[in-house]
């Protein structure tokens, strides 16, 4: 399981595959979120970059699962 307070480094070391989620949420939000918050938990990235914090683990999670990302979010 993927917490909030994880921090974005832990997650993509430990589940390769989050790196494309945390492209694309940054993509969404103008920022890239592996440049700028790598050592940030996801809550705190979530929160600077006004990104739905649900919906950010959401697709982390089904990522780390092998799944794709949800549409839209």
């Amino acid at each position: 399981m993927i917490s909030p307070q994880d921090t974005i480094l832990d997650i993509v070391y430990r589940h390769r595959a989050t790196e494309a989620v945390f492209r694309a949420h940054g993509d969404r939000a103008g920022a890239c979120i592996l440049c700028e918050s790598l050592f940030e938990s996801i809550e705190s990235a979530a929160t600077r970059y006004g990104i739905d914090l649900a919906a950010l683990l959401k697709d982390l999670e089904a990522a780390a699962a092998g799944a794709s990302l949800t549409k839209g979010a």
